[in-house]
């Protein structure tokens, strides 16, 4: 009882400093959403648009009302993401590796070092301590994923070793992006990707990727970068293999969704094989490819516990 009080307590000066601050400020503060226990203004969203489109500038493109809708998925997603770690790990004492993941993720936007990212961030009204927080939320999630799913990995070592063993000298490569989306309850597939495909059209794949995609790779408009043809499986590469540059595939199923891949480029490239190093590389990869999977399905499972009112 005594929390419920305490929680209404809450809510009401909350009320209160927005209203107290609606009359400083000549930007008027709505509640957009609420989520479990905390809820999110317009100002948030805001700033979550700004996130965004500093990762994807073709987003300044999009209308309005969709690009908001966009914000507010991935602020949805970070926050649940967030209440559950919660349950696992003290914000403030887990710092570890973030160094080294701020320089990756800043390497990733082509920036060649912390400063140069900074003043790229103000820009857009945003700050590193911003990117921090959003960077170890999501790093302290794979973190979980791999706790809690390592042992269920399932991979064939024998098996990718015969395919390594039994390689072409020359390969293709191909710089690929994606689009991973669910079913929701009555939605058809052949509609749902006619509605992609419609989108892609008209606001170009990037911007599709942020919109409809549940990958972790939406947030970079579904780039995936340059793959080996033997570091995929045999019913992607079936697939992508005879499509031209810049076409897209049919949906394919996976066990997390349906995949849209698109080939951005391809070129043929002479393979030395080295194959201990590049069983390891594929092991490797299968691992992520098996967390990216578990993490979708327990992301899932999660968000249906939680309440989530939006405006």
């Amino acid at each position: 009882m005594k929390k419920i009080i305490f929680s209404n307590i809450f809510y009401v000066i909350f009320i209160f400093l927005l209203l107290t601050n609606n009359s400083i400020s000549e930007k008027k503060v709505i509640i957009e959403l609420k989520i479990g226990n905390e809820i999110l203004t317009n100002i948030d969203i805001e700033k979550e648009k700004n996130y965004l489109i500093s990762l994807n500038n073709n987003l300044k493109k999009v209308p309005k009302n969709q690009l908001k809708q966009i914000a507010k998925n991935s602020i949805i997603k970070e926050m649940i993401k967030k209440n559950e770690l919660l349950k696992y790990y003290d914000f403030e004492k887990t710092n570890k590796y973030e160094d080294q993941i701020v320089k990756d993720f800043y390497l990733r936007l082509n920036f060649k070092n912390e400063n140069e990212f900074k003043l790229y961030l103000k820009s857009y009204d945003l700050n590193i301590l911003d990117i921090k927080y959003k960077i170890k939320i999501e790093a302290l999630w794979n973190e979980l994923i791999f706790k809690k799913f390592n042992r269920q990995i399932n991979i064939n070592e024998k098996e990718i070793r015969k395919n390594l063993n039994s390689q072409k000298k020359f390969v293709i490569e191909y710089n690929l992006s994606e689009i991973l989306f669910e079913l929701k309850e009555n939605e058809i597939l052949e509609e749902k990707y006619n509605l992609i495909t419609k989108n892609i059209k008209n606001s170009g794949f990037k911007n599709s990727a942020n919109l409809f995609s549940i990958s972790d790779a939406s947030k970079f408009g579904g780039q995936m970068g340059w793959i080996n043809e033997n570091q995929l499986n045999q019913i992607l590469l079936k697939e992508i293999e005879s499509l031209k540059i810049n076409q897209i595939t049919k949906p394919i199923q996976t066990s997390a969704g349906y995949l849209i891949l698109k080939i951005n480029n391809k070129k043929n490239k002479e393979v030395k094989i080295d194959i201990e190093k590049t069983l390891n590389q594929k092991i490797s990869q299968e691992k992520n490819r098996q967390l990216n999977q578990f993490s979708l399905i327990y992301y899932n499972k999660i968000k249906q516990n939680i309440f989530i009112s939006e405006k």
